[in-house]
């Protein structure tokens, strides 16, 4: 059995193909914390910070507790370790799109593999950690969207480099980013080149 998790978009978790029932939203917001720093410890003040943000509550531990019981209930192949004051999700880094995403890129920029960039981008399915709403995993957001535009803008330079330009998708992206030279300097040379 494996376990694949998102978090290009919704947090999700699927086995076999089939969706893994994360409960609700602050139990997901934990699993999205823990998927982020997968492999590596998060102390359980850290936890609690990222999953409530400036509002904690009194039993916020006790609830953290049981909202990490449950995820090992429904993870049953992923393992969750207390470890360092806190605790780890032990998982494949490619089993996590994020991770996947990262390794896709840095090897599309080493190999300079267009292709390698437009895999690594379709795993994008939306915002980031939609639906869940804490400064710390907005903060996570804006640099994940930040990573994606860097590398639809290096997938770009690349395509142009070679004689492509895609003027519908640059068009777009320069009407949500107006401000950005680089992008508009791709524009400019694939609408000269088109």
């Amino acid at each position: 059995m494996t376990v694949e998790f998102r978090v290009l978009g919704e947090i999700e978790a699927r086995r076999d193909g089939e969706l893994v029932d994360l409960g609700h939203a602050r139990q997901r917001c934990v699993l999205a914390v823990l998927l982020v720093e997968a492999n590596h410890p998060v102390h359980v003040d850290q936890l609690v910070d990222r999953v409530w943000g400036e509002r904690v509550p009194n039993s916020a531990r006790e609830s953290l507790y049981s909202y990490l019981s449950r995820l090992r209930q429904a993870l049953t192949d992923a393992t969750i370790v207390r470890r360092s004051g806190g605790y780890v999700l032990n998982v494949d880094p490619d089993s996590v799109d994020l991770h996947r995403f990262l390794r896709m890129v840095d090897q599309a920029r080493e190999t300079g593999d267009a292709a390698l960039f437009d895999d690594a981008l379709r795993l994008w399915d939306g915002e980031p950690f939609a639906g869940l709403n804490t400064p710390w995993l907005q903060t996570q957001r804006e640099s994940l969207e930040q990573k994606r535009l860097a590398a639809e803008l290096d997938r770009n330079d690349l395509e142009l480099s070679q004689g492509v330009g895609r003027v519908a998708e640059l068009t777009a992206r320069y009407e949500q980013f107006p401000l950005d030279e680089r992008l508009t300097g791709q524009l400019m040379l694939a609408l000269q080149r088109a």
